[in-house]
């Protein structure tokens, strides 16, 4: 179903809703209003999660004796399942197939209010809707549709900042603390020392799209340097099954007397066990993905590789005297399938340098 025809059957859907289900004597939102009952929608990537737990920690700082119903996804389940965060923790996939399962459950949690902190648009407002939340409080992006803002009670606006300060502006109208910036695990999870007798480079060649993705042959050439410069380092690979092909092609290529110095544990750690891997590393070369944020929520300094995308927007937001990002643009000659091509392994091993030798 394209766009058009999918709003306009929400619309059509909400309205009949609407018309048998008022809220009666609902006043304006304010932040005057205490609520018992929260919904949360965090249902997108690992890294959405991160972006989202400054707002989440504000959110529930400013209603301490709210119980949060947190609805997230299958792939971050292990993170926030038994945290001490939620009352009650439920997955969607965001499809309409499935969203009489997850509007059971809230139907009897009885939502006062609902904040959709990340989540595919459409279904994401659908759901809060129908689930009889008396508010529904969305982080709209720039690309997010205008025409379902008329069932929200409050929205962001598109700004040209980082999107962890623009979740936090969202819901300072209803009187949140916004300090705290910092990411966190919504888990205890034990991060093991870094060791103090070898330097441990972490290497995330995978990432959700290939165009975030820097070039197999761009790996290869900084692990020369590396390991040139400094016998006492070892590399490690890291990333899921789907990044199996991508280790292949890493160490069919390198030079055999370097592969004794490389460790791969691509698709071999938990989500968890990759977390505490991270927290390890002496610092971590990656593009635009989520094992990024980890780095940064663990203090494990990060060079970040981008083309296109803006870091001022996803990129480090706290301890930014550990991270460089690496930013260029787009041009028309670009290799649209691996345009990050145009980042020299020289460059980035002269930014590590200059990270290491803080």
């Amino acid at each position: 179903m394209n766009p058009k025809r999918k709003i306009f059957f929400i619309n059509v859907i909400i309205s009949l809703y609407s018309l048998f289900n008022r809220q009666r004597n609902k006043s304006v939102l304010t932040k005057n209003i205490e609520f018992k009952r929260i919904a949360i929608y965090s249902t997108t990537a690992l890294g959405d999660l991160l972006f989202n737990t400054p707002a989440i920690k504000a959110i529930k700082k400013r209603f301490p004796q709210g119980k949060v119903f947190f609805v997230t996804s299958q792939k971050n389940i292990t993170l926030v399942k038994g945290s001490t965060w939620f009352y009650q923790v439920e997955v969607w996939d965001n499809k309409i197939k499935n969203i009489h399962k997850i509007l059971k459950k809230l139907w009897v949690f009885k939502p006062e209010i609902t904040f959709i902190l990340h989540a595919n648009i459409y279904y994401d407002v659908l759901c809060a809707k129908i689930s009889g939340s008396t508010y529904i409080v969305r982080d709209n992006f720039a690309n997010s549709p205008t025409s379902l803002n008329r069932w929200l009670d409050h929205y962001s606006k598109s700004e040209n900042t980082h999107i962890i300060h623009r979740k936090l502006r969202m819901i300072e109208y209803l009187g949140c603390d916004t300090t705290d910036i910092r990411m966190e695990f919504p888990i205890n999870i034990a991060i093991p020392p870094k060791p103090t007798n070898k330097c441990l480079i972490g290497f995330q060649m995978g990432a959700s799209k290939p165009e975030r993705c820097w070039p197999v042959q761009c790996f290869i050439e900084l692990a020369t340097l590396i390991l040139a410069a400094d016998k006492n380092t070892d590399i490690i690979l890291t990333g899921t099954q789907k990044d199996i092909k991508l280790e292949q092609d890493f160490l069919k290529v390198l030079p055999e007397e370097l592969k004794k110095k490389v460790i791969s544990l691509v698709g071999k750690t938990s989500l968890v066990q990759l977390i505490q891997q991270i927290g390890t590393f002496t610092l971590l070369i990656t593009g635009d993905t989520g094992p990024l944020q980890i780095a940064i929520t663990v203090q494990t300094p990060t060079i970040s590789l981008y083309i296109g995308a803006n870091p001022r927007h996803t990129g480090p937001y706290q301890d930014l005297h550990l991270h460089k990002t690496i930013c260029i643009e787009t041009q028309e000659d670009d290799d649209k399938s691996l345009p990050l091509w145009k980042i020299s392994a020289e460059s980035v091993f002269a930014q590590m340098q200059l990270l290491l030798q803080r």
